[in-house]
């Protein structure tokens, strides 16, 4: 398997098996918990993660069919690594300013059920197998569009890396909502 790939769905599976046992036997009302009315729940984060991670599906099956060409926008590379430098920067595991999420991308506002969870664990899953898809082609060459913002490009190595690091920030702010001293112990 291509090592990029292997080391995605490595992550991947981190971030499931902690917000497994993290957050598994939490209750609805744990879940939906918010620090305050600007913050998200635990459950609201990984609402978000399915959420954003979908909006890929369609790309990403696109190019493992091998449909996906890229455009001649998506040809420049110094765009395509400009955005895609600057979205790994950004939007990685580590937090250095918080970012407003694009309107695609925006988890459920109401109460989620306390499935989000297993959810989670089966959207990983899908998701892993989507991306392993991928291994056939260069992830290099291969330049898709932000489903946010279509101008925004980046190549299949800093998207798998943005997406890795996104995980990986929000299993992170879910945590910290689990730690905040005001959070129901049920």
């Amino acid at each position: 398997m291509n090592k990029t790939i292997e080391t995605v769905k490595a992550e991947f599976d981190k971030v499931t098996a902690e917000a497994k046992s993290l957050f598994g036997n939490l209750s609805a009302e744990q879940l939906n918990w918010k620090p305050s009315t600007e913050k998200w729940s635990i459950a609201q984060c990984l609402d978000h993660l399915i959420v954003s991670n979908s909006t890929y599906y369609m790309q990403f099956e696109k190019v493992a069919s091998g449909k996906h060409k890229n455009s001649f926008y998506q040809n420049i590379k110094l765009i395509s690594k400009f955005f895609g430098d600057y979205l790994i920067k950004e939007t990685g595991a580590v937090v250095a300013k918080p970012m407003k999420s694009p309107a695609a991308f925006v988890p459920s506002q109401s109460e989620i059920t306390a499935s989000i969870v297993s959810d989670f664990e089966k959207h990983q899953q899908k998701f892993s197998a989507v991306i392993e898809q991928l291994e056939k082609n260069d992830l290099e060459k291969t330049i898709i569009s932000s489903p946010a913002l279509k101008i925004i490009t980046y190549s299949l190595t800093d998207v798998l890396t943005i997406l890795v690091g996104h995980e990986q920030r929000h299993l992170t702010q879910a945590k910290n909502v689990l730690k905040h001293e005001s959070f129901p112990k049920n």
